[in-house]
């Protein structure tokens, strides 16, 4: 659905019904809730983090925290804003402990093509992929909200608890930067 405002208006009210019925316990409601966001929160998490056993620990933490906290759910942002916020805050901290007992770098390699619809940018997404990954994680994660989630900056800002003007800031760097890499990777511009 496009985000228009009336879009946005049905969308939202679609939102408020869903999570009213998970928040009463309906676990009819909680799957088609699950069903739609679950690809959308998997891929983020797997952009930012790269490690399988990692995303699927904090997609079932995140789950179960909605589930349990649906009755919080305000509508301040979409929902789908919501579940990433809380996948977000579920894999900082997660993240923060791994890396108090073990270098992120002995993470297992995970292969870096991802295959689905969802992530395909003319035909060069492995490429995209690829120069992604040498990116900060704060650089990473807007680039992956703003453009493959496809959320507004002043959704990004309620995830990362920035400012608007901060994400358009990291946006700005981030492009800057994901050019130089693909330039460094020996590709010119014309020929992304």
């Amino acid at each position: 659905m496009k985000k228009t405002l009336i879009g946005w208006k049905v969308l939202r009210e679609r939102d408020f019904e869903l999570i009213k019925r998970v928040s009463e316990g309906d676990q009819s409601a909680f799957k088609e809730l699950y069903d739609e966001t679950y690809k959308k929160v998997y891929f983020y998490l797997f952009r930012l983090f790269k490690e399988k056993s990692l995303v699927e620990d904090v997609i079932v933490e995140t789950y179960t925290e909605v589930w349990i906290n649906a009755k919080n759910f305000r509508g301040k942002a979409g929902l789908l804003t919501w579940i990433i916020g809380i996948s977000r805050n579920i894999a900082m901290n997660k993240l923060k402990k791994l890396q108090s007992h073990e270098s992120i770098d002995n993470f297992p390699d995970i292969p870096d093509k991802i295959t689905s619809s969802e992530t395909e940018l003319n035909g060069n997404r492995e490429l995209i992929q690829k120069a992604m990954m040498n990116l900060s994680l704060k650089h990473r994660e807007v680039l992956d909200l703003v453009f493959f989630q496809e959320m507004t900056y002043k959704e990004v800002s309620l995830i990362l608890k920035i400012p608007v003007n901060t994400v358009k800031t990291r946006v700005f760097y981030a492009k800057e930067e994901l050019k130089k890499i693909i330039s460094r990777m020996g590709v010119r511009k014309d020929e992304i």
